[in-house]
C-alpha cells in the first residue's frame, strides 16, 4: 500500500529520526518528508507516527532497531 519513499520514511521514523534528520538522510526537503508522513497516516488510517510504526511492525514492513 505504501510507496517505496513512504516505506523508507516510515523505517527511518521507526529508528527515531525526526523530519529534519530524515530529510537530510534522504536528500529531500523537510516538506517532502511531511508529505510522506501525511500520506502514511492517511493510507494506514492512523493519527500519529507511533501508530504508523506499530502498523508497520505488525505488517512486517518495519523492523525495530535493537538496543
Amino acid at each position: 500500500r505504501l510507496t517505496a519513499g513512504e516505506l523508507e520514511v516510515l523505517r527511518l521514523v521507526a529508528q527515531g529520526l525526526n523530519n529534519r534528520a530524515i530529510a537530510e538522510r534522504l536528500f529531500i526537503s523537510e516538506n517532502t518528508v511531511k508529505n510522506h508522513v501525511r500520506s502514511i497516516h492517511e493510507k494506514l488510517q492512523v493519527h500519529s507516527k507511533l501508530e504508523a510504526v506499530a502498523v508497520g511492525v505488525r505488517e512486517g514492513v518495519v523492523v525495530l532497531p535493537r538496543s
